[in-house]
C-alpha cells in the first residue's frame, strides 16, 4: 500500500508476493536517496511499553552491524545535546510509527510532509513530533527529516518486543542493511 507522502510496506502475509517486492524496491529506494544526505540517524522509544521499544531495538541491531545510531529513549526532545554537537542538516527517525489505516508490522517510510497532513501519527513520547520537528529546524538548523519504522503490535507495558514485531524487525533490518550498503557503494565510487 503507498500513502501520498510516504510508503508503507506491509508485511508478505498480507499483500501478493510481486506487489511486495515492488514496495520493497520503493522502500529501498526512498531510504538510499534520504542517506545520501549523510544524516543523524536516531532510534526512538520507549523500553517499558513492548513494541513501542521498536527504535531503540533497531538502533541496537544497527550498531552492532557498525553503523552508528543514537538512542533516544521516551523522545527526540533527550537526544538534543547530541543533535546540537552533531549539528546534521538530515535526521532518520526511526520509531514505533502509528499511520492511519496502517495494520500491525506494516513497515513506513515517509518523509515529514505526512507528519504534517496527518496521515502519520508517529510519536507516543512526550512532545509531540510536529512541535520538535519546528524546533530542530530553528534551533539546530536540521533541514529534513526522514521517519522509518513500523506498526506497532502493542503499546502494553512490558520489557520485550511482541513476536510479530520481532519478525518485522528482522525485514526491518534486512531492508535497511541493503539500503545502507548500496549508499556506501555509492560513497566508493565517487
Amino acid at each position: 500500500m503507498l500513502t501520498r507522502s510516504g510508503r508503507t510496506c506491509l508485511n508478505g502475509q498480507v499483500m501478493p508476493q510481486n506487489r511486495l517486492m515492488t514496495i520493497k524496491d520503493e522502500l529501498l529506494d526512498s531510504l538510499i536517496s534520504f542517506l545520501n544526505r549523510n544524516p543523524l540517524i536516531l532510534g526512538l522509544g520507549t523500553p517499558l511499553k513492548t513494541d513501542d521499544a521498536f527504535g531503540l531495538v533497531a538502533c541496537d541491531l544497527l550498531k552492532s552491524m557498525g553503523i552508528e545510531c543514537v538512542k533516544c529513549e521516551y523522545g527526540i526532545e533527550s537526544c538534543l545535546p547530541e543533535i546540537s554537537d552533531k549539528k546534521p542538516k538530515a535526521l532518520l527517525i526511526i520509531d514505533a510509527v502509528l499511520g492511519r489505516e496502517t495494520p500491525p508490522g506494516s513497515i513506513i517510510v515517509a518523509d515529514e510532509s505526512a507528519i504534517d497532513n496527518g496521515e502519520i501519527l508517529v510519536t507516543t513520547h512526550n512532545v509531540t513530533l510536529k512541535t520538535i520537528l519546528e524546533l530542530l529546524r530553528k534551533e539546530y538548523g536540521v533541514e529534513s527529516v526522514m521517519i522509518a519504522g513500523v506498526t506497532p503490535f502493542s503499546l502494553d507495558y512490558g520489557l520485550e518486543l511482541t513476536s510479530g514485531m520481532m519478525k518485522s524487525l528482522e525485514y526491518f533490518i534486512e531492508i535497511f542493511k541493503k539500503a545502507f550498503s548500496s549508499y556506501r557503494e555509492g560513497i566508493k565510487e565517487e
